[in-house]
């Protein structure tokens, strides 16, 4: 199940009930606090719910859906956004839970494109946002950037500048263009702010990220309090990192995939991917063009250089194993085995090691 970050469903009555579903990465959770932000603007008496997840796949998107369609009762003047993450499945929208309800998306990832739905009637109430040239979060802020022209109400204004410094850091870290940025004073200063997004995410956490972006937005100096924050944390994850990276080198191995070089890595958690991918591809003696992360949760994560895509490597094995996959095109992962069954197969060996005992 994902992860409830905020919940007054409690207090729904007749009020319109705002769901969001995003991904638990800072790209999507910045995502979501734009959304609650300018949708209580627009009327202070909605309630929420937002779930976040770093599972992504339709599996878990399915099982999510089912707990808030079972649990929240949901009509014509009612929202749900799912952010930075697949829409639930054909089959399930099918079951037209949803079918009365605004739904928007908004998202970047390749495997996600909008001309996927054209053709499925059960997708005629969704509302498309998608660019693959920038972050979920620096969409939907773009997505309510309309709202900032009413001139009877400046608040909408007040708000997008606020988010704006936020927001372009975190699209530069999500997209990997904080890779392309020069040397000038302005550039670093991006780049310093783009990886310590990262940083802070890893280190707190989802829900406490996603609190204290949250609590701190009616600061005067809300970009400079916000990163002061993150710039401190970023230390102690580079550390952290450079531990793991010594552990990766010792552990990785190769495998030749049509022409690449493919290192193949276990036991290093998501929160370490991205950025352990970038010293292995820095990294002359080593020289791998794909790597791929194991773990013990049944996924798979590619990275990959330059323009090889990964992708649909990672689409069609979650294909081939009965489960979804897909991504971006140098960073894309899939389930290859259920987590449940890793958790029973645990259980029992422990139990009967237990009992030789």
């Amino acid at each position: 199940m994902a992860d409830i970050l905020f919940d007054t469903r409690y207090k729904s009555g007749e009020s319109p009930k705002i769901i969001i579903l995003t991904h638990g990465d800072a790209d999507g959770l910045v995502a979501a606090m734009i959304v609650k932000l300018f949708e209580e603007i627009e009327g202070a008496n909605k309630t929420f719910l937002i779930m976040s997840s770093m599972d992504v796949t339709l599996e878990q998107t399915d099982k999510t859906f089912n707990y808030i369609c079972n649990y929240t009762s949901l009509g014509k003047k009612d929202k749900v956004y799912i952010l930075d993450r697949p829409i639930p499945s054909i089959e399930w929208l099918k079951m037209q839970y949803l079918s009365y309800t605004s739904i928007i998306s908004i998202d970047h990832h390749l495997t996600n494109h909008p001309s996927f739905y054209k053709d499925e009637a059960c997708c005629d109430n969704i509302e498309f946002v998608w660019n693959d040239k920038v972050s979920a979060a620096y969409l939907t802020l773009e997505y309510f950037k309309k709202l900032t022209e009413d001139k009877n109400n400046n608040t909408y204004k007040v708000l997008y500048e606020k988010l704006k410094p936020l927001t372009e850091a975190t699209s530069l870290w999500d997209t990997f263009q904080w890779k392309n940025l020069g040397n000038s004073k302005e550039e670093l200063l991006l780049r310093k702010r783009a990886l310590s997004i990262n940083s802070a995410e890893k280190i707190i956490g989802s829900e406490a990220f996603y609190r204290f972006i949250v609590t701190r937005i009616k600061s005067n100096n809300y970009t400079e309090e916000v990163f002061n924050y993150f710039e401190l944390l970023d230390e102690a994850y580079n550390l952290k990192m450079d531990s793991i990276y010594n552990f990766t080198k010792r552990v990785i191995y190769s495998l030749p995939f049509k022409g690449y070089k493919l290192g193949v890595v276990y036991g290093v958690e998501g929160d370490y991917q991205s950025l352990i991918a970038d010293r292995i591809f820095m990294d002359k003696k080593m020289d791998y063009d794909i790597v791929a992360f194991l773990n013990i949760y049944g996924t798979v994560s590619f990275r990959s250089r330059n323009d090889i895509d990964v992708s649909g490597i990672a689409k069609k094995m979650g294909d081939i194993v009965g489960f979804s996959g897909g991504g971006h095109k140098n960073a894309s992962g899939c389930r290859i085995f259920d987590r449940d069954e890793i958790k029973k197969k645990m259980i029992e060996i422990f139990e009967k090691t237990m009992e030789k005992i």
